[in-house]
């Protein structure tokens, strides 16, 4: 591999000499630059567009306060992969969330494939059960030996500044990953070097974020909250959420929360998930000034998405209201890919810059992150006094995805309670209204009836409101949700055996084994794993394992 480290003075003519299409990855460590004059950074863009081959990657490194700009203007001219947030050395709060994030920004040049190599960490076990501390739920034969395959969260580093740096270890899991087997050596440029070898230390920075370049929010509102009609309160409206949302007041509304769809052709019953990007964004751009309008001089808004229209979400609201919090939520939903996605960005912005609503001090502490989540373990553990804490930031990696049937909705994207009920205690207190404008399965306002807040809850579908109605009044009768058993047809074979069969086949044919070789060699027919299994490589999980490690 042949790296240049060119130095803060000369970064820009080591970007303007390099040859057309020359590099395969660049490294931009914004912070060593001039992260205080966002127009002087976009300079660089274009000469590392111009320098990367097609396929190259660009890695640019910065803090949420600013690098969403950066984001949605790279994102006119390269293809965003990754919002890469990187677990860091802590910032200490006021009011907000104590922050452990900065950002690495991954886009690649064209529209044709990208090549990273796929890096793994050793499993880690729990400090107290002493098993792995991801729970596989059955699916142990499937863990790989040499350890998991990273994500977008990188949480597992050694907790250093990459605030105004690029830390070492940072540094080296980026260089493995563009380490990739080629017939040619690999070329890239990493700097400026000052961002890279700086001296080790938390930098200097406020937590409340300044925006720079952006100067104050413009939009303006009455000083004053105001009141909303009873009847406007406590209900569940079926219809357009803008239409519905222009008839509110000003300054009416404790905590605002959006999750929205995602624009990536999930099946709901009546929303088009497939909009152009222009069209989507416009969309998410008139319902959140909506929320910004209807925000109490004292509230808070949260909006849930994927990185990148996270980052345009941030730009538009940088705008109107105060930038508290980019909060990671580590949840990663299907094991694929070379970088694995497991970040969704969970933004929080207020109406005044201090004068808010906040019950850190009530949720501070969570869990230490040595302990899995086995509910048998934390009984446990509780029981004998087994209870470190460490405190809340904005890396939430303790609350996970629904990941089963019996705990869903008939809804493609449900939200679980515990996410709900950790930014509703955070940001409003008893008696305070709490809007979701786009309420699919009722999971926001089931959790604040039954936390004691009032709200108001739409959604377009008739079908998810009448499932709200229903939740809410199972609420206000019995204090929970109960959720129907879930009974699965009972099975002649499991997956876990039938896996098993195929990588002991593997182990006796030293390669995978086909359905030629099932029909000859194994004790299963090759339709019992046609009806099992949703394509022949899922069947494979385990086999693979086998032969690519043994």
């Amino acid at each position: 591999m042949q790296i240049t480290y060119p130095n803060r003075e000369n970064f820009g003519q080591a970007l303007r000499n390099a040859a057309t299409e020359s590099l395969d990855f660049i490294v931009v460590v914004t912070a060593a630059l001039n992260p205080a004059n966002l127009e002087e950074l976009k300079a660089y863009w274009g000469d590392c567009v111009r320098a990367l081959r097609s396929g190259g990657l660009l890695f640019v490194q910065g803090r949420p306060d600013y690098l969403p700009e950066l984001g949605v203007y790279l994102d006119r001219s390269l293809n965003f992969k990754y919002w890469i947030a990187l677990e860091s050395a802590l910032q200490p709060g006021e009011k907000s969330l104590p922050s452990v994030h900065a950002g690495l920004l991954l886009f690649t040049k064209g529209n044709g494939r990208f090549h990273v190599k796929r890096v793994r960490r050793p499993h880690l076990t729990c400090a107290f059960c002493r098993k792995p501390l991801k729970d596989w739920g059955g699916k142990a034969h499937l863990r790989h030996p040499d350890g998991y395959v990273i994500s977008d969260v990188w949480a597992d580093l050694p907790l250093e500044n990459n605030y105004s740096q690029l830390s070492s270890p940072v540094l080296e899991t980026v260089l493995q990953m563009v380490d990739c087997e080629a017939p040619r050596q690999v070329v890239g440029l990493v700097g400026p070097r000052e961002g890279i070898w700086a001296a080790r230390g938390l930098a200097e920075s406020a937590i409340q974020y300044s925006l720079p370049g952006l100067g104050e929010p413009v939009f303006r509102s009455r000083s004053t909250a105001s009141r909303i009609d009873p009847d406007m309160i406590n209900v569940v409206r079926c219809g357009d959420a803008l239409e519905i949302l222009k008839r509110y007041p000003d300054n009416s509304v404790d905590l605002a929360f959006a999750d929205p769809p995602y624009n990536l052709q999930k099946d709901y019953n009546v929303y088009e998930d497939t909009q152009n990007d222009e069209a989507y964004l416009a969309w998410c751009n008139q319902w959140l000034k909506e929320y910004a309008r209807l925000l109490k001089p004292s509230g808070s808004l949260f909006v849930l998405n994927l990185p990148r229209w996270t980052m345009h979400h941030a730009v538009f609201l940088n705008q109107n209201l105060r930038f508290q919090n980019w909060i990671v939520w580590d949840a990663l939903s299907e094991p694929r890919g070379k970088l694995m996605p497991a970040h969704y960005g969970l933004l929080w912005y207020t109406k005044h810059p201090v004068d808010f609503t906040s019950n850190y001090d009530e949720t501070k502490q969570r869990d230490a992150r040595y302990y899995c989540l086995r509910p048998a373990c934390i009984r446990e553990r509780k029981r004998v006094g087994a209870d470190d804490k460490e405190p809340l930031t904005d890396f939430w990696r303790d609350i996970h995805r629904i990941k089963h049937k019996r705990d869903r909705d008939h809804h493609p994207c449900q939200l679980p309670d515990a996410l709900m009920e950790r930014i509703i205690r955070l940001a409003t207190n008893p008696g305070d209204i709490v809007l979701d404008a786009m309420c699919g399965a009722g999971t926001t306002p089931a959790v604040a009836v039954r936390l004691g807040r009032q709200y108001i809850a739409i959604d377009v579908d008739r079908r998810y409101a009448e499932l709200t109605r229903k939740k809410i009044a199972e609420v206000e009768r019995q204090g929970f949700v109960k959720r129907k058993t879930v009974r699965k047809a009972p099975q002649k074979f499991t997956k876990k055996e039938l896996q098993l069969e195929l990588r002991n086949l593997a182990a006796r044919l030293g390669r995978l084994p086909t359905l030629e070789d099932v029909r000859h060699m194994s004790r299963y027919s090759s339709e019992v794993f046609l009806t099992a299994f949703p394509s022949w490589g899922k069947a494979l999980k385990a086999a693979k394992l086998e032969i690519f490690n043994g």
